[in-house]
């Protein structure tokens, strides 16, 4: 990256915009380079590192917009961008939503690694090829990529803001399903990142956990009719759950356009007292840090929803301008939600019936929070006991009703470099079979 200087290339496209007539303006320039070791059917089979660079050049003539992407640093590109910007502000309709961040001090956050450390990733990925394959012999490893990505962002705009953050991040993903005497599981997935490689990969979120379930749903099994009962969601379905929850109720479009059932509902309780959601994307907290937003603010952590009373919500400069309401000074991401008192054992011997989500399948829920899917990896409960794995079961509630109904918290929690999740138990949901 040594003849990569994005503050430069920001500066420069600044410049052009201003020439062209820009009232206001903004840009990003970053650069990522992806060093990438595979495994594919089980074999360490690939390693490539890939180079990308993208450019954002925003331009605002009073409050009409105008934006451009491209992957061209070369000044002809940068100034022809620049131009093109600006017309397209020039023909675009009045927004009052549009505008640039204020001035703040100059910022700049610099973590992880410069380089990879390839022979370190090389032991890692064969490590865990030679676990897998001597503590879950039934298991495939579909695909397993670790890579680790050299990020530089840099953000400026004409309000004298500037900021740059430079990180080293190696992650770690896996796709595997098993098969054995008694058939096939369904295929699962999980991965983390982190800044080091400090540990075993299968130690990463909860990878381990999930391939030894794997290797227990060979042979499935399934009920008669339905019944209305308890849930048990594993930490990489409430991801997709409170980023579902936080996308419905709490960001830009549904409370701007007034779709979001909590659009009246900030200070007020919105769900389970049990229920705390931080975004922390600034230490202590989080590993993965952010050093700005996405339109050019420097992130602060915060709290959206705390004991369930509804503490803020997750819109940028644009929401906040079109609602009137305030803007959410973290950016909404890096979320995580406080552990409570119960162990996740403990929750599962609490289950008179109900089912352990491993992972849902389904639709994007209705604009008030109701859903249906297909449970997938999953497991029937009965009397506080793990009956048995699950085949195609669907499952149907209401998001909101569910958060609102939890009955325990993990004391445990799955930490992925970008968010900490823990298990949730709810009851409520209607658990279909045959």
């Amino acid at each position: 990256m040594s003849k990569f200087d994005g503050m430069k290339n920001v500066e420069f496209i600044l410049e052009q915009l201003k020439k062209e007539g820009a009232d206001k303006a903004a840009c990003s320039v970053n650069k990522s380079i992806k060093s990438e070791m595979n495994i594919d059917s089980g074999n360490l089979s690939l390693y490539r590192t890939t180079e990308n660079v993208s450019v954002v050049i925003k331009s605002l003539i009073d409050t009409r917009k105008g934006v451009i992407t491209g992957n061209d640093l070369s000044d002809s590109a940068i100034k022809e961008n620049a131009c093109k910007a600006v017309e397209l502000s020039r023909s675009s309709e009045k927004d009052d939503g549009n505008d640039i961040s204020p001035m703040q001090p100059a910022e700049e956050l610099s973590v992880g690694d410069i380089e990879p450390d390839n022979e370190k990733m090389y032991e890692r990925l064969k490590e865990f090829l030679d676990y897998t394959k001597s503590e879950y012999p039934a298991l495939q490893l579909n695909q397993c990529i670790l890579d680790f990505t050299r990020d530089e962002k840099n953000y400026a705009n004409s309000n004298g803001v500037r900021f740059k953050e430079t990180q080293g991040v190696y992650s770690f993903g896996a796709m595997f399903f098993a098969k054995d005497s008694k058939g096939t599981s369904s295929f699962n997935y999980s991965g983390a990142s982190h800044l080091n490689l400090n540990t075993p990969l299968k130690d990463w979120g909860n990878i381990d956990e999930i391939m030894k379930q794997n290797c227990e749903q060979t042979d499935t099994k399934t009920f008669e009719g339905a019944f209305t009962g308890d849930i048990i969601i594993t930490p990489a379905s409430v991801m997709d759950f409170i980023n579902t929850a936080v996308s419905l109720f709490m960001s830009d479009m549904p409370l701007i356009t007034g779709t979001s059932i909590w659009k009246d509902k900030l200070g007020e309780k919105v769900i389970s007292s049990l229920f705390t959601l931080r975004s922390n994307p600034r230490k202590p907290g989080i590993e993965l840090e952010n050093l700005y937003t996405n339109d050019g603010f420097k992130t602060q952590n915060t709290t959206l929803i705390e004991k369930g009373i509804l503490k803020n919500f997750a819109l940028s400069l644009y929401g906040a301008k079109k609602t009137g309401k305030a803007r959410c000074v973290s950016g909404g991401e890096s979320l995580i939600i406080e552990g409570g008192n119960e162990s996740k054992d403990s929750m599962i011997k609490n289950v008179k019936r109900g089912i352990l989500l491993g992972r849902f399948s389904g639709g994007s829920p209705a604009s008030n929070g109701d859903f249906s899917g297909i449970a997938k990896n999953s497991y029937l409960i009965e009397n506080g006991k793990i009956t048995m794995p699950l085949s195609e079961t669907m499952i149907a509630g209401n998001l909101v009703k569910m958060l609102s109904e939890i009955i325990t918290v993990s004391k445990e929690r799955i930490d992925y470099g970008n968010t900490i999740l823990p298990w949730i138990h709810s009851t409520g949901i209607t658990i279909s079979g045959n």
